[in-house]
C-alpha cells in the first residue's frame, strides 16, 4: 500500500453525532484496505468531533469548517481534501456493506473507460428495510446513453453509492452551488454525458430515510428541492443546444415525471410545509410543460396532458374535503421517497 491511498471515502456531516459513528465504522471495516476516510464537519455545534476521535485508526482524519459551507459546499471541501484516485462521498447517516469498496474498485479495474459507478441500496425506513436494485447484473452505460437513462429512470442513482474517478471530477468541475438541493443530480448528468458510467449490482449502500435527512427537509418540508430540480432540467435543456432534438424523448420523460411529482406533492406534502399554497406545485407542473422539446407529435400531447392535469389539480386542491380524499388515495401505498 502506497503513502497515497487509492480510494478516499469522504463523510460530510453536520450535527449528526448520533449517526456519523455508523458511517465511519462501515468505512473502516471495508475489506479493501488501500483507502483513507475523511470526515468533513460542516461547523457542527454538537459532539461530532468527539465521536470521530473515538476511532483510533490512522486511516481516519477529521476536518472542521470554520463556517457552514452549505450541503454542496461541504461536498466540494471533501473533494479538496481527498487524495485518492477514486473518491466516494458517503453521507454521514448512511453506511456501506464490508465488500462495497472492493466490488466497486474491481469494477473500475475491469472497465477502465468507466468514470463513475453507482450501486444497489438497502432503503432503511424506521424498522423496515427494502432492497433497491437498478438491474439484476452489472451494467455499463456508454456515454451519452447513461445521460439519457438518468433522465428517464426514476431514482436510478442513490447519491451515497456513487464513486467517481478524480480525473472525471477534474474534467467536469465541482458541485455547482447554484443548485443547493439537487447539485448531485446535475453533476451525475454532466458526468454521464461525457463518460461511461457503471452499475455495480452486488455492492450495497445502507440508505437511511427519515425526518432528519436533507431529502426530507427539501422535499417534505419546503418547495426548495422542487424548484431546484426544475432549474436543473431547464439548464440541461439549454446546454443540450443542437442535441436537444436527439434527447427530447428522455428530457420530456423527465419533465412529465417531474410535473407528476409536483402534483403529488401538492396534494400530499403541503400540510408539512409552512405557508405553502398547494397551487404552487400546479404552477411548477405547468412550467415543466413549457420546457418540453421535440416535434409537435412528441411535444404537444405531453404538454396538453400536463396542462390539463395541472389546471384540474389546482381546482381540486382548493376544495379541502376532496383534496384530503385524493391525498389519502395517493399516499396509501407510498413507502419511500
Amino acid at each position: 500500500m502506497t503513502n497515497i491511498p487509492r480510494v478516499s471515502i469522504c463523510i460530510p456531516t453536520y450535527n449528526r453525532a448520533a449517526m456519523v459513528g455508523r458511517a465511519i465504522k462501515s468505512a473502516l471495516e471495508q475489506t479493501y484496505a488501500d483507502l483513507e476516510v475523511i470526515v468533513v464537519d460542516n461547523a457542527s455545534d454538537d459532539n461530532t468531533e468527539e465521536v470521530v476521535r473515538s476511532f483510533l485508526d490512522p486511516r481516519l482524519s477529521y476536518r472542521k469548517n470554520a463556517e457552514n459551507l452549505g450541503l454542496f459546499g461541504n461536498f466540494n471541501r471533501c473533494l479538496e481534501e481527498a487524495r485518492g484516485e477514486i473518491i466516494h462521498i458517503l453521507h454521514s447517516d448512511d453506511a456501506i456493506e464490508p465488500d462495497f469498496t472492493a466490488r466497486c474498485v474491481a469494477f473500475f479495474d475491469a472497465h477502465p473507460g468507466v468514470g463513475m459507478t453507482f450501486s444497489s441500496a438497502i432503503i432503511e425506513t424506521g424498522t423496515s428495510a427494502k432492497e433497491l436494485r437498478h438491474a439484476s447484473d452489472d451494467v455499463v452505460y456508454r456515454h451519452p446513453e447513461g445521460f439519457a437513462r438518468i433522465l428517464t429512470d426514476r431514482g436510478m442513482i442513490t447519491c451515497p453509492s456513487v464513486m467517481v474517478r478524480r480525473t472525471v471530477y477534474d474534467a467536469v468541475g465541482r458541485f455547482s452551488l447554484e443548485f443547493p438541493y439537487s447539485s448531485d443530480y446535475y453533476t451525475w448528468l454532466q458526468i454521464a454525458r461525457r463518460f461511461d458510467i457503471g452499475y455495480v449490482a452486488g455492492a450495497h449502500v445502507l440508505y437511511r430515510q427519515g425526518t432528519h435527512s436533507e431529502t426530507h427537509r427539501l422535499l417534505f418540508a419546503s418547495t426548495a428541492g422542487y424548484f431546484d430540480t426544475l432549474k436543473i432540467l431547464a439548464r440541461i435543456r439549454e446546454e443540450l443546444g443542437a442535441d436537444r432534438t436527439a434527447f427530447a424523448p428522455a428530457l420530456n420523460t423527465a419533465l412529465v415525471r417531474f410535473g407528476g411529482d409536483c402534483l403529488f406533492a401538492g396534494f400530499t406534502r403541503t400540510a408539512t410545509m409552512q405557508d405553502v399554497d398547494p397551487v404552487v406545485f400546479a404552477g411548477m407542473a405547468l412550467s415543466a410543460g413549457a420546457l418540453l422539446s421535440g416535434g409537435p407529435f412528441e411535444r404537444i400531447p405531453k404538454k396538453c396532458f400536463l396542462a390539463l392535469a395541472a389546471f384540474g389539480s389546482a381546482i381540486v386542491m382548493k376544495i379541502p374535503g376532496i383534496r384530503s380524499l385524493v391525498r389519502h388515495i395517493l399516499t396509501r401505498h407510498r413507502t419511500h421517497y
